[in-house]
Formats: C-alpha cells, sequence, structure tokens
C-alpha cells in the first residue's frame, strides 16, 4: 500500500509541473488560431487534473 501511495504522490506531482507548464502555453497559444485555441483547451484539462490529483495528496 505503501508504494502505492507513493506512485500517486510522484503522479501527482508531475501533473501539477504540467500544469504550470500548461498554464504558460495557453497563454502562449490562446491568442493564435482555432488550433492553438484547441491546445489552450486541452491544457486547461491538464490543470484541472492536477486540481483533482491534489486532493489524492
Amino acid at each position: 500500500m505503501g508504494e502505492a501511495m507513493t506512485q500517486v504522490l510522484e503522479v501527482a506531482d508531475h501533473l501539477q509541473t504540467l500544469a504550470v507548464q500548461a498554464d504558460i502555453l495557453s497563454f502562449i497559444y490562446e491568442s493564435e488560431l482555432d488550433q492553438g485555441r484547441e491546445l489552450a483547451w486541452l491544457l486547461r484539462k491538464v490543470k484541472a487534473l492536477s486540481i483533482r490529483a491534489r486532493l489524492y495528496m
């Protein structure tokens, strides 16, 4: 059980890192064409997952 918790914490930490990167990229691409807006939407989803993962930390 301890190893599983460690892995969950590592995944949550990784998601948090991705969320920061997603914020930066979404800011850059929001003003671009439709593809950029789609990418920004996906990156916001990554951020939302990161926030949800914190509940399990």
